[in-house]
């Protein structure tokens, strides 16, 4: 049986070690606008977009209460698309949430055919308040370089 080739991660871990990776892995970017951040939301296309504040804890812990997914995110150039979204009840194929756990862990959790509503921006202009409602499925995905620490 042909090997499969080594993940480009598991790759960049060999060479700099846990740690140093998931430093990496959890800079924030610059230049291209497009960086990573310690937790993000991915909106279809829309994004990385900073989140703030959310309750994408008690979908990983899988609480009963959790029925919505409720962010608030950075404001920046995605705004005014977001605020259409909400507006227009648009219904998106993906919704991705991406958390750094520990010094070596993320999460990926994933709401499928989900809708953006209750779009709100606070009075200074900062940060946005909004949801995902109505969505078929939700898929987590954990992924830890070694074994997962604290």
């Amino acid at each position: 049986m042909p090997r499969r080739p080594d993940s480009p991660v598991l790759a960049l871990q060999r060479a700099v070690g846990n740690r140093a990776t998931a430093q990496l892995l959890a800079r924030k970017g610059g230049g291209s606008g497009r960086g990573t951040f310690e937790t993000s939301v991915q909106i279809g296309n829309l994004g990385p977009i900073e989140i703030s504040q959310s309750n994408v804890g008690d979908w990983i812990s899988h609480k009963a209460s959790a029925s919505d997914l409720e962010v608030t995110t950075v404001m920046g150039k995605h705004s005014k698309e977001l605020q259409q979204m909400a507006d227009g009840k648009t219904k998106v194929d993906s919704i991705q949430v991406q958390s750094l756990t520990g010094q070596n862990s993320w999460l990926v959790v994933t709401f499928r055919h989900g809708v953006i509503r209750g779009y709100a921006a606070d009075a200074s202009s900062k940060t946005e308040q909004w949801k995902v409602t109505d969505f078929d499925a939700v898929h987590i995905d954990r992924t830890s370089i070694g074994k997962p620490r604290p």
